[in-house]
């Protein structure tokens, strides 16, 4: 038995960007707020979009993003800029971070506590305006996701505000607007869809749905994204890792998520890695420990077993890992910690582990127990401690 569903209204394709006026007369919002990634001001095809936008609606307010992870008190100094509570509808164009702080915007336009009182489910008490989300990159979810992550500088902790709520009413996935993006943040986004794609599929509250979804998605990117990365003009490389980083969310969306992504909280806390980097840095770790552990369905990730493939799954499992690896090496996923400023001492490794266990719900979705011991020895083998 299993529960399936896409509250998102999707368009996806090349040229999707210009049904965002399409539906804001739908909608009939004409007072409307954009949200901003700064990187991308100048851009002739966000120029175009915003122009365009300002041509149809009665008014509009516009703030900008200009932090790589998105932390509370960043919430608090861009909701200046959405002041207005006549507002109707929040626009989202950017990366993962200007999508997250775009869904927070949509909260806080009418939730008047400061933005870290919303950390949790559901903690609004007003209404949230609806959201529609232009993702300029290719993977995070953010889009089709009803959550949104920022950093509480003061507890050092990574938190989300989240609900039903916060999920985009639309998602315009447009190939198009992610031809700007340079290598970094392209295997960054692209990266996180696989950790999406192979969490969600061997997590404990898997299902069909998911397990579908996410053996397309991780093959589109798969495929695509090392030959994307020889050429960030191929439209069609574009398409399909956007294609497979969407297929990837749904996957993740109906599943759950597990420790690599717990792992790259505290990473991107205390160090500053975007979280698809983080999370593709450790997924190989627990790949690894599963297998060891006896878990071997990720045999089955690609689809149904063919003469290329080893014939038992335990084979199966450990040419996944290997291909796993040798893909995340392509892509310049670092192999140790060091590489991110840590050093392996007992000071930073407790404080490590202590704030993964605290992410207890992701570590207890994974097929096999993954707790302090199994941490530990990751950071260890990671570090060369």
């Amino acid at each position: 038995m299993f529960d399936f569903y896409v509250n998102t209204r999707i368009k996806f394709g090349c040229g999707a960007r210009s049904f965002l006026n399409d539906i804001l007369e739908k909608e009939q919002w004409d007072r409307v707020g954009v949200v901003l990634d700064h990187n991308l001001k100048d851009l002739s095809i966000i120029k175009d979009l915003l122009n365009s936008l300002k041509s149809t609606v009665k008014s509009w307010a516009l703030g900008e993003c200009t932090v790589s992870e998105p932390t509370y008190d960043a919430l608090e100094n861009l909701r200046k800029s959405f002041s207005d509570p006549a507002l109707q509808v929040i626009v989202g164009l950017g990366g993962g971070s200007a999508l997250d702080m775009a869904k927070a915007m949509a909260v806080l336009v009418k939730n008047r506590e400061p933005a870290i009182a919303y950390r949790g489910f559901d903690k609004m008490t007003e209404p949230v305006l609806p959201i529609i989300a232009l993702p300029t990159t290719a993977g995070t979810g953010s889009e089709i996701t009803p959550n949104a992550s920022f950093i509480d500088l003061k507890e050092k902790r990574k938190m989300g505000i989240n609900g039903e709520a916060v999920r985009p009413r639309y998602a315009l996935l447009d190939p198009e607007m992610t031809l700007s993006c340079p290598a970094t943040p392209t295997v960054s986004a692209a990266a996180d869809s696989l950790v999406h794609a192979v969490e969600a599929f061997v997590a404990k509250k898997t299902n069909r749905m998911a397990r579908l979804f996410a053996q397309e998605g991780f093959r589109q990117v798969c495929t695509h994204l090392p030959r994307l990365l020889q050429n960030l003009g191929d439209i069609s490389r574009r398409e399909g890792v956007m294609y497979g980083a969407f297929l990837a969310g749904i996957a993740l969306m109906h599943s759950g998520t597990g420790p690599a992504a717990a792992m790259s909280y505290p990473l991107g806390v205390h160090y500053g890695v975007p979280h698809g980097l983080g999370g593709a840095f450790f997924l190989p770790q627990v790949v690894e420990n599963n297998i060891r552990q006896g878990y071997w369905e990720y045999a089955n990730l690609n689809g149904p077993a063919d003469a290329s493939r080893p014939p038992d799954k335990e084979a199966g499992a450990q040419k996944f890992f290997e291909n796993l690896a040798d893909l995340l090496g392509q892509i310049g996923i670092p192999k140790n910690l060091g590489f991110y400023g840590f050093d392996g001492s007992k000071a930073q490794t407790d404080a490590f582990v202590k704030e993964t266990l605290d992410l207890k719900g992701a570590l207890e979705q994974n097929p096999v127990p993954f707790g302090e011991a199994e941490i530990r020895g990751v950071i260890s083998k990671l570090s060369g401690t």
